[in-house]
């Protein structure tokens, strides 16, 4: 859409920074004069000038109850305030979600992510950017490494010692965590410390200083002798999981978690999920995953794992594997299902297969006979590719040391066509 196209139930979008109204474009200003009605936070709406006759209305919470009332009037064009880049973590991806590509038209301005990379001299295309406005804290852990620069986007001015307490946890006290509030503005301020200061001045004098709800964290990220960074790609170690013994081995894993081949944003459902290994993983690449698992120590252990390991939106599903099936309308749609349990049970792959797309995978393990004979089966019915895996471990033997071999996996994959 341009801004030469037919008005009718048009949503437009402005984004605007901490330099206010008369930061804005000319064409955003004169969107702005000819509006007759406008939706935005309390700050935005402060912003436009007394001259404005527009139907002014501010933000209710929840924001998804706004949706309904900006739909009321489409036929009026109404006009979104929005911070920065509305379509860079912005209102204006909730709105697309919402209304479609179609009557969106956005005019965004720089968003604080871009400005704080100029101010400190950042090249964006490397740093690792995430939100943490309204997301669990514990997001921040899948993205820690031994060396990089990481954006994160802060959920209000208690988010800075939120993220120090975490990085000094993990042994990375002395990466550099600079605070940037209000950027682009007159007020805006940039302060820059270890997160073991972050962390102690928090804690020793809390009212000190206190940091502006509109900042985000430029961290350098320093991994220090006590951390221990794990890999973003598959096969983590086993002990990084908190299992009961029921975990697909750091090996066997990792050619799991490659058959599956993860994508941004693909769906894996982990059927039988024990400790969640599979799932979190596949997360861990930037994918959206469903751990199905009945037991309920188990789900507790799902979660535990999630958290610690910086998934905190997986979603766990308590349930038997052929409920989770039945009224699998429920859950999101998967690109890809892994069986690491119940492959036993009667017409569980051919429905697993009904439920993939076109390109879906359905990767199955097993360790028993009957197992490997419902594979054998249906892999001579569908296809596929069928193998054996095998993993030797050095272990101690008395004074020696000796080879230990794993139970042996049959492994099957299977693409859609």
């Amino acid at each position: 859409m341009n801004e030469q196209s037919p008005l009718n139930g048009r949503i437009t979008v402005i984004g605007i920074g901490e330099d206010g109204y008369d930061g804005l474009s000319p064409m955003a200003r004169k969107i702005i004069e000819n509006a007759r009605i406008i939706f935005g936070g309390t700050r935005h709406i402060a912003m436009l000038p007394g001259s404005n006759t527009a139907t002014q209305n501010k933000w209710i919470t929840p924001f998804e109850a706004n949706l309904p009332l900006i739909e009321d009037c489409l036929d009026q064009n109404p006009v979104v305030l929005a911070s920065g880049d509305p379509m860079y973590f912005g209102v204006g991806n909730t709105l697309i979600k919402y209304f479609g590509p179609e009557p969106i038209y956005a005019i965004p301005s720089p968003s604080s992510i871009s400005l704080a990379a100029s101010r400190l001299g950042w090249p964006l295309a490397e740093c690792d950017v995430i939100t943490l406005h309204g997301r669990e804290p514990e997001t921040l852990r899948a993205h820690l490494r031994p060396h990089g620069k990481l954006i994160a986007l802060s959920a209000d001015g208690s988010t800075p010692a939120l993220v120090a307490v975490m990085l000094c946890e993990a042994g990375f006290d002395q990466s550099r965590m600079s605070v940037c509030e209000r950027l682009g503005g007159p007020e805006e301020r940039i302060t820059t410390q270890t997160a073991r200061t972050w962390q102690s001045t928090a804690t020793s004098m809390p009212d000190v200083k206190s940091v502006d709800p509109l900042n985000l964290i430029m961290i350098d990220l320093e991994a220090g002798p006590k951390a221990n960074p794990l890999p973003m790609g598959p096969g983590l170690p086993d002990d990084a999981f908190i299992h009961d013994g029921m975990i697909t081995k750091s090996e066997i894993r990792a050619q799991t978690l490659s058959s599956l081949a993860p994508f941004a944003g693909g769906v894996l459902w982990d059927l039988g999920a024990g400790c969640g290994s599979i799932s979190i993983e596949w997360m861990r690449l930037q994918g959206k995953g469903v751990a199905i698992e009945r037991d309920t120590e188990r789900c507790a252990m799902i979660k535990k794992n999630a958290l610690r390991l910086g998934v905190p939106g997986l979603v766990i599903e308590q349930s038997t594997i052929e409920d989770a099936i039945a009224f699998a309308d429920r859950l999101p749609r998967p690109d890809a299902i892994f069986i690491g349990g119940g492959i036993t049970s009667n017409g569980l792959l051919e429905s697993c297969w009904k439920l993939l797309p076109a390109h879906g995978r359905l990767v199955a393990n097993t360790v028993t006979l009957e197992g490997e004979e419902k594979l054998l089966r249906f892999y001579n019915e569908n296809g596929g590719t069928l193998s054996r895996l095998s993993v030797s471990r050095l272990v101690p033997r008395g004074n020696f040391r000796g080879w230990s071999n794993l139970a042996p996996v049959t492994h099957y994959l299977g693409v859609k066509a």
